[in-house]
């Protein structure tokens, strides 16, 4: 028996050691932003947002199937066929945070950042920072889980440094304490320099 869940993107069907994502129609993803643009009262950006968001899933998917990254790190991704992808199941990042003690939730953060800077060996950037989110455990190591918000230019990355756009609590959402958030946004400073970006950017 499956379960499916409906994103922004994608549809995720559970499967008992897998998940496959199947990208919605341009339709569905619209009635997602429009949803959200009718709350937030920006109905006249839904055009662009809609186009950003499928352009977002054919960029990511080009990235990764142009890298070398191994697959682990990106949760055993599969591609298949008509742009689905499968994944193992894994754990959320939210879910495994809440199981923990204080100094372990620090330390599963501080793996966090090494993880963000295997990315960067890659020449991959996941840009919505929701790394509560799009972030899973597989055996005690961190994976990339949602693939489709990524991007490989540099200068970009270099962009979002200087604007420091991980340095919003609330984009953390409800689930992380307020106080293990100011942890998370200080490593993350930490992480994410233009020195850091020089140094591992695309090194492997």
């Amino acid at each position: 028996m499956t379960k499916r869940l409906g994103g922004w993107q994608c549809w995720v069907d559970l499967h008992k050691d897998y998940v496959i994502k199947t990208p919605k129609s341009r339709n569905e993803i619209k009635q997602e932003v429009e949803k959200f643009l009718r709350w937030k009262d920006k109905l006249e950006e839904l055009d662009e947002r809609t186009d950003k968001m499928i352009f977002d899933i054919k960029n990511s998917t080009k990235i990764i199937k142009k890298s070398t990254i191994p697959k682990e790190l990106l949760a055993e991704l599969e591609f298949l066929e008509k742009g689905e992808v499968k994944q193992k199941k894994v754990t959320m990042l939210t879910d495994a945070l809440q199981k923990l003690n204080e100094p372990q939730q620090k330390k599963l953060i501080d793996k966090i950042s090494k993880f963000l800077l295997e990315l960067w060996k890659y020449g991959i950037h996941e840009k919505t920072f929701k790394v509560h989110s799009n972030l899973g455990i597989d055996n005690g190591k961190i994976v990339l889980v949602d693939i489709f918000e990524l991007t490989s230019n540099k200068n970009k990355v270099r962009k979002q440094i200087k604007k420091r756009q991980w340095s919003k609590p609330e984009m953390f959402g409800k689930t992380i304490s307020p106080k293990l958030i100011k942890y998370l946004i200080k490593k993350l400073d930490k992480t994410f320099t233009e020195e850091n970006l020089n140094k591992y950017w695309r090194t492997k």
